[in-house]
């Protein structure tokens, strides 16, 4: 009787692995990017006329240069190499625009500060696995990234201790 969960569980995470295996692709680290890149122009332009903090608003005024300089290299590259690039953002990414955008003033401050650190840190791995994909260029591309985001990471975090 106790077998048969165990092998349950070796078969549950066998598909898991092999499921994680087939996202880690250039493609789909190409698409995660490109919607991460996109919005995070998108709610650093927000957040210069929500934000009531100039330091917010020069974080934000970084994030749309940085990142906008980053989804071009990032386009670029991919249609070098035939990959499908988003147009525009996904729902999941849209809604987190809609729900910072639903706030003003000290609420959003505070809550753009977080939401940068926390995006950054899944940005901050999200490259770090691309920079062991088989492709090289992509691979590379991700490896000139990091220290840029973990910069705006360390950033974000400094914004969030001064928005508590």
């Amino acid at each position: 009787m106790k077998i048969l969960p165990l092998v349950f569980l070796i078969t549950a995470l066998a598909v898991a692995g092999s499921a994680s295996a087939q996202t880690n692709t250039r493609e789909a680290f190409v698409s995660a990017a490109v919607q991460d890149g996109m919005t995070e122009v998108d709610l650093g332009k927000l957040a210069l006329t929500k934000s009531q903090s100039s330091g917010v608003k020069q974080f934000a005024e970084r994030m749309v240069q940085d990142h906008g300089q980053a989804n071009a290299e990032l386009e670029s590259l991919a249609k070098s190499k035939n990959i499908q690039v988003p147009r525009k953002l996904d729902a999941e990414h849209q809604s987190m625009i809609d729900r910072l955008g639903s706030k003003s003033g000290a609420e959003f401050d505070a809550a753009y500060a977080q939401h940068m650190a926390t995006d950054h840190a899944k940005a901050i791995a999200l490259f770090e696995d691309a920079t062991k994909l088989g492709d090289k260029e992509i691979a590379a591309f991700a490896q000139k990234t990091l220290p840029t985001l973990k910069e705006h990471k360390r950033m974000a975090d400094r914004m969030t201790a001064r928005q508590q």
